[in-house]
C-alpha cells in the first residue's frame, strides 16, 4: 500500500511538473529548429539518458555532449538538465522500484530528504549560483577520488546492505537534503547519492531504486522553482531532448544487466574527468566579455 502510494505520489509530481512546463512552453515564442537541430537534441537525449538510467547521470553526460553536439549554451544547462529529467526519471524509478524491492523504511527516510532538498533549491539558486563551478568540480573531484581508491582497494564501495540503520538513515536523510538542493546549480543527483549509499556500506542493487525514486520526487519540484526564477529556458529544445531521453532509458532498461559495475565505474570516471579539465579549460578562454554578461551567467548558472 505504502508503495503504491509513493508510485502515485511519483506520476502526479511528475504529470504536474510536465503540465506547468506546457504551460511556459505556450507563453514563449516559437522556436525554429532545423533538421540537424532536432537530430542532435534527439542524439543527446538517447545517449545522457541511456547513461542515466545505467546509474551514470544525464547530468555530466549533457554538459560532455554539448561541448561537442553544441545543442545547448553552457547558461543554459543547469536548467535544461533539471527540467529534462522530469519525465525520463518517472520511468526510471518506476522500472527500479519494481525490479529491485528496497526496505521502504530506507527508500522513503532518503527520498524524503531529497524531495525536501528539492524544495531548498530555490535558495540554491539565489545564494548557490555564484558557486556553481565550484560546487560542480568539488562534486566530481569527490567522486573521481572514491572511484581511484574503490580502484586500488584502498576502499570498498558499496556492500551488501539491503536496508540502513537508525544512525545512518539519520545522517543519509540529511545529505540527501544537501544532494536535493544542489541539483539547482548543476550537480547531478545520481552520482551525489551513489558517493553517498556506497560510503554507507549498500548494496549497489539497492541504491538504483533510491536514486531513482529520489530524482523522481526532487526533480519534479526543483523543476517548477527554476521554472519560476529562471528566464529565457529554451523549452522547446530542452522537451525534444526529454522525450528523445525515454528511448534511451526503455534501451538501457533492455542492456541493464549485462552491464557490469566496473564497467560502469570506468566509465563514469573518463566522464567526470572530461567534465573537470574542459570546464576548466572553458572558463579560461572565454570570459566574460561584460559585466551585464557575467551577472546573466551567473544568475542562470553556468
Amino acid at each position: 500500500m505504502i508503495l503504491i502510494c509513493l508510485v502515485s505520489l511519483i506520476i502526479i509530481l511528475g504529470l504536474f511538473s510536465l503540465f506547468m512546463i506546457g504551460v511556459k512552453l505556450q507563453q514563449q515564442p516559437t522556436a525554429n529548429l532545423t533538421w540537424k537541430d532536432y537530430l542532435t537534441l534527439f542524439l543527446s537525449g538517447v545517449l545522457a539518458f541511456f547513461a542515466d538510467t545505467l546509474g551514470l547521470g544525464s547530468f555530466a553526460v549533457n554538459r560532455a555532449l554539448t561541448r561537442v553536439m553544441e545543442t545547448f549554451d553552457k547558461n543554459e544547462i543547469a536548467a535544461v538538465n533539471n527540467i529534462a529529467q522530469v519525465l525520463p526519471g518517472v520511468l526510471e524509478a518506476l522500472f527500479f522500484v519494481y525490479l529491485f524491492p528496497v526496505d521502504l523504511t530506507t527508500l522513503l527516510v532518503l527520498v524524503a530528504g531529497a524531495g525536501i532538498g528539492g524544495a531548498l533549491s530555490g535558495v540554491m539558486i539565489r545564494y548557490g549560483s555564484h558557486y556553481s563551478s565550484l560546487l560542480i568540480k568539488a562534486s566530481y573531484l569527490f567522486i573521481i577520488s572514491l572511484l581511484v581508491l574503490h580502484q586500488f582497494r584502498l576502499l570498498n564501495l558499496g556492500g551488501d546492505l539491503g536496508a540502513l540503520s537508525t544512525m545512518q538513515l539519520f545522517l543519509g536523510f540529511f545529505a540527501m537534503i544537501v544532494c536535493g538542493a544542489l541539483t539547482a546549480v548543476g550537480v547531478g543527483l545520481f552520482i551525489m547519492v551513489q558517493g553517498i549509499l556506497f560510503l554507507m556500506n549498500l548494496s549497489p542493487m539497492f541504491a538504483f531504486p533510491i536514486m531513482t525514486v529520489a530524482g523522481a520526487v526532487q526533480q519534479p519540484i526543483t523543476s517548477l522553482i527554476i521554472l519560476q526564477s529562471t528566464p529565457n529556458i529554451p523549452l522547446k529544445k530542452t522537451m525534444i531532448y526529454s522525450l528523445s531521453g525515454c528511448f534511451g532509458v526503455l534501451a538501457a532498461m533492455y542492456l541493464f544487466t549485462q552491464i557490469t559495475v566496473t564497467w560502469l565505474h570506468t566509465l563514469v570516471f573518463l566522464i567526470l574527468i572530461y567534465n573537470l579539465f574542459v570546464d576548466d579549460s572553458v572558463n579560461r578562454k572565454k570570459p566574460c566579455i561584460s559585466k551585464k554578461a557575467c551577472i546573466g551567467s551567473l544568475r542562470l548558472i553556468h
